[in-house]
């Protein structure tokens, strides 16, 4: 046996007075179903009602479906993804940086004071590493600088 439920419509009624305003919007209600002939009255207040009272609420105008949902959800995880592959191969170039600066400047002071570094120097470093030293070498000495050395030496 089947039961149809009927769904029971709801009817409002809209009256408009014989004041000035509701005149107004009667003379506009009447001017917008002449421009859009295919709109109903009906239409045209829900429309109005949907506008004025939802607007500026996150109703949406019809609820995602679970498949909208997931699209969302890998779109989301994917550029998530691609930012942290971004980040951590930019995080990763730092640090290459920071071991090759540190490596350069074990050299340098293994050059300045003489002494052997402890620490095992590759030779990419080593070659990455000779560009700043040759800037420190060629930087011209200063005269006051080798008196003072002198005086020091001297003391």
């Amino acid at each position: 046996m089947m039961v149809l439920k009927w769904l029971r419509q709801t009817k409002k009624l809209v009256l408009f007075r014989q004041n000035e305003l509701d005149q107004h919007l009667l003379a506009a209600v009447k001017a917008e179903l002449a421009r859009q002939p295919g709109l109903s009255f009906s239409s045209l207040c829900k429309e109005a009602l949907y506008q004025l009272l939802l607007s500026n609420h996150d109703y949406p105008s019809r609820p995602p479906s679970s498949t909208d949902t997931d699209k969302r959800i890998e779109s989301l995880e994917a550029q998530l993804l691609s930012v942290e592959q971004r980040f951590f191969a930019q995080e990763k170039n730092r640090l290459e940086r920071l071991e090759a600066q540190m490596q350069q400047l074990a050299l340098q002071v293994a050059q300045l004071g003489g002494t052997v570094s402890s620490a095992p120097v590759s030779p990419q470093l080593a070659s990455e590493a000779v560009p700043y030293a040759e800037k420190i070498e060629d930087v011209p000495e200063d005269p006051v600088l080798s008196r003072l050395s002198g005086l020091i030496d001297d003391f």
